[in-house]
């Protein structure tokens, strides 16, 4: 039985996207304009990760 890695970006990919949610519902506030930018780059990272593999 092979053991599956913990999937990292993709909890880091979460956070960034809920802290961006609750951001723009009021709950939090954090002025943070490059929430995007950082989703936009994991997201890059975890689709090369994907197929260099």
């Amino acid at each position: 039985m092979t053991k599956t890695k913990f999937p990292v970006l993709a909890v880091v990919l979460l956070l960034f996207a809920l802290v961006w949610v609750f951001t723009e519902l009021g709950y939090f506030n954090i002025t943070v304009p490059w929430i995007p930018i950082v989703l936009a780059i994991i997201a890059i990272g975890m689709i090369f990760n994907r197929f260099s593999k």
